[in-house]
């Protein structure tokens, strides 16, 4: 890259999982407005010429990102359409006032119930995928789909009430923990529950770093994936990685649906954290390096892991982590139990993965690099961690995350050092990180911290 500037404005173009709420807007506005989207047509013509301007082998980066569009181009993801329809609905439930004037008792039974609603879809789907699997009569085959739809229809029909309970339930929380203006979190929590894209994540084989990524259509199965993987491999000799993921920073935001109400409380907070960022440097500088990026998803991770906490202990208690239940009434943490080398633990195990991986990689050893993880990948399935891919392109998404085990970042273990300082002051734990604009500034405030 010839600038930090123009790899910003690079990133951007390609990383569209998260674009800032101000560049979606713009985007959203230019469906409108025929000279604004010539405009923008020309920004991102000039940020894609200039991301490839001052390398020795910049011509031949460019060559393999075309190639590597074209292969997944006709799979890729229309973000724009699904947020015009997404903030369309949105409005319309605002304008209706749905969830309005419903009891906390009222609240937990539309939630409990829309959950118990996606096990039935779930169950639904399984007989289907079975009876096709033995090659059951048309007529029963026929019936079970016929449930299944009905099924799905019953629960579109919930889904705007569900999601309007879950944004006030989060929205009070972040307004009990003081991250409100006026009584009202900013900006406000909105999030829509949907099957959202996967992502394809590109990363050189002689290092882990996330070089491009793009948005895929949600219904690439494992198989097609696979396929693609090893095309673009074999056509570009880049790592590449396409997987799943729980929810995406737009606005409204994506969650998928899930049954467990930790992870999905958990997960409306965490997308919210990005939305939130934006407004700061911190968020706007999303992607501009991969410490940035680490920086943006962890705090996310241990911000809207803490809010879902306190959402399930308000709202939901019987749901609630046993040291959250016990917290009321022990007076002293229990100590930690030692860990049990001879128990699997996956954290545990990619960590020293990763670690691995890192030092043949610094040693330029790239094939035992990748002959490792695939072992280790063959380690992970044993052990009941069915993983379809391990390469230098799942550590550099998953490694952005840097409380998990496939990150080698210090910023993970310095952000929770960070909060541990003021554990019942997470308002002013985003106050104080959402102003970063490094590494370098994580740094300094710890070391100001020290007594």
């Amino acid at each position: 890259m010839s600038s930090k500037a123009s790899e910003r404005l690079s990133y951007i173009v390609r990383w569209t999982g998260h674009i800032p709420q101000s560049v979606l807007t713009l985007r959203l506005l230019t469906d409108r407005l025929p000279s604004a989207r010539a405009f923008l047509s020309l920004l991102v013509t000039l940020s894609i010429t200039l991301s490839f301007v001052g390398g020795s082998a910049a011509s031949d980066g460019q060559a393999r990102f075309q190639t590597i569009g074209a292969l997944v181009g006709s799979r890729a993801f229309s973000l724009v359409g699904w947020e015009w329809q997404a903030l369309g609905e949105k409005i319309q439930s605002w304008r209706s006032g749905v969830g309005a004037g419903l009891t906390t008792e009222q609240e937990r039974a539309v939630v409990l119930g829309y959950i118990e609603g996606m096990r039935r879809v779930r169950t639904a789907q399984e007989r289907v995928n079975r009876l096709v699997s033995l090659d059951a009569a048309p007529d029963e085959l026929a019936q079970a789909r016929s449930d299944l739809a009905d099924l799905r229809q019953r629960q579109a029909g919930r889904r705007p009430l569900a999601e309007a309970v879950i944004q006030r339930q989060v929205g009070q929380m972040l307004i009990d923990t003081g991250l409100g203006i006026n009584g009202a979190p900013v900006p406000p929590v909105n999030f829509t529950f949907t099957e959202p894209p996967q992502i394809l994540i590109i990363s050189p084989r002689q290092e882990i770093r996330n070089v491009y990524a793009r948005m895929l259509v949600p219904d690439i199965d494992s198989a097609e994936a696979g396929q693609k993987e090893g095309a673009i491999a074999a056509q570009t000799d880049y790592s590449a990685y396409i997987t799943k993921i729980g929810g995406l920073g737009a606005y409204p935001t994506m969650v998928v649906e899930s049954t467990n109400i930790e992870w999905l409380v958990s997960t409306v907070a965490h997308e919210w954290v990005h939305n939130y960022l934006t407004l700061f440097p911190l968020g706007m500088r999303f992607g501009s390096s991969p410490e940035l990026t680490t920086l943006n998803e962890t705090v996310a991770d241990i911000v809207g892991d803490e809010i879902g906490r306190r959402v399930l202990l308000h709202f939901y208690p019987e749901f609630a982590p046993r040291p959250i239940r016990q917290a009321q009434t022990q007076t002293a943490p229990t100590p930690a139990e030692p860990e049990d080398p001879s128990v699997f633990d996956f954290n545990r195990e990619m960590g020293k993965t990763r670690r691995q991986v890192d030092e043949l990689l610094a040693n330029g050893d790239y094939l035992a690099a990748e002959q490792y993880m695939e072992s280790q990948r063959q380690v992970f399935v044993e052990n009941g961690y069915h993983l379809r891919v391990l390469n230098q392109a799942y550590f550099a998404f998953h490694g952005s995350y840097a409380t998990g085990g496939a990150s080698s970042s210090p910023i993970g273990a310095q952000l929770q050092e960070l909060q541990r300082k003021t554990p019942d002051d997470i308002a002013g734990f985003l106050h104080t990180v959402r102003w970063f604009t490094s590494a370098a500034d994580l740094a300094r405030v710890l070391e100001m911290a020290k007594p």
